[in-house]
């Protein structure tokens, strides 16, 4: 059954259901709609948490192993996996259908899904009409829902700012909901017990910042401009930033590319893409990106990345920031680098 984003709580609330399928290029809100899921399923004794990648390469047998509980004492668990290709692929889509006709109710799927097209969401695979599975369809985000959505930060978090403040956020980080959450939590830090957040205080904050947040990143990578590479990872290294917005600003980005390309090798001409682009600024990105990646380079990014993830996790050793500088870098040149990872 289909779940809009905004009744996910309640459905979560009312049962639990045994796959989640989540499709969207929104990170902030399937970043929530995760965190939901699972805090539900930990209440509910689903102790394990595993993620899966799928690459082009992906051997689903793996899939398999993890999801299956060939023990009595198995623990419950939840296995989330996270797709990094621009399309689901007729293997992965045979899959999720077994899933979906034969589950296991030990375990608790979350596939989230790259972004698709309208036409996709009729297929069984996603199971609209089926009760056993969540199916979030994740719409791009406007300045409406991104208000709704700061507001209800604000008050569960309990921060003093008023509606004024909320809009100018909503303008300032247009559609970039994961730099207007870290905007909120750094007010909070700021802001004295007894001073007031109002425009003047935030226009001096924030009109310095705005140009080095996580998306701001990929963009001067994908431009080529290695000075504010520079500039803009010492800014969100010192500031703390979440280095898995990072990684997933890249996934979004390199995904809205894929998919790009994807349409204009369908027939698509590249005038038709670039009308439906917006902010109207953000044309010039995607029509340069558009010439400049191909989809091998951005598939070896996206191995990267893997990567990259599992080493914020501390899966794998190293530098986080060293390793995202050495990726900003390798897509500035468009030459991939060398990453060590132990």
């Amino acid at each position: 059954m289909q779940i809009y984003y905004n009744q996910l709580d309640k459905q979560l609330s009312e049962n639990l259901k045994p796959i989640y399928i989540i499709a969207g290029n929104e990170v902030y809100q399937e970043e929530a709609c995760v965190e939901k899921i699972i805090r539900v399923a930990h209440t509910n004794d689903y102790t394990e948490h595993d993620v899966m990648y799928v690459e082009k390469t992906f051997d689903w047998s793996s899939f398999d192993s993890l999801n299956s509980n060939l023990s009595l004492f198995s623990e419950k668990k939840i296995i989330e996996i996270r797709f990094l290709t621009k399309t689901v692929g007729a293997p992965a889509e045979k899959k999720i259908l077994e899933c979906i006709s034969n589950y296991d109710d030990q375990n608790i799927l979350i596939f989230r899904l790259p972004e698709l097209k309208a036409a996709d969401f009729r297929k069984k695979y996603l199971g609209s009409k089926n009760e056993d599975v969540g199916l979030i369809r994740l719409y791009p985000i406007t300045k409406k829902t991104m208000i709704v959505e700061l507001n209800s930060i604000v008050q569960k978090y309990k921060y003093k700012i008023n509606s004024n403040c909320i809009n100018f956020i909503a303008d300032i980080y247009e559609g970039n909901m994961v730099s207007a959450n870290q905007a909120l939590i750094k007010i909070d830090l700021m802001i004295g017990k007894d001073e007031e957040v109002n425009l003047d205080f935030l226009k001096k904050v924030f009109s310095k910042d705005v140009d080095f947040e996580a998306s701001n990143l990929v963009d001067y990578s994908i431009e080529g401009n290695l000075d504010k590479i520079q500039t803009c990872i010492n800014f969100l290294k010192q500031n703390s930033y979440p280095t898995q917005y990072i990684i997933w600003s890249f996934i979004r980005s390199f995904r809205s590319i894929l998919f790009n390309l994807d349409a204009i090798k369908d027939g698509k001409s590249k005038d038709d893409i670039l009308r439906s682009i917006w902010p109207y600024e953000r044309k010039n990105l995607m029509a340069y990106s558009l010439t400049k990646l191909s989809p091998n380079k951005i598939e070896s990014y996206l191995g990267i990345l893997v990567r990259l993830d599992m080493q914020s996790k501390n899966v794998l050793g190293g530098n986080i920031w060293d390793s995202i500088y050495d990726l900003s870098v390798s897509v500035a040149k468009n030459r991939l680098s060398v990453i060590k990872y132990t």
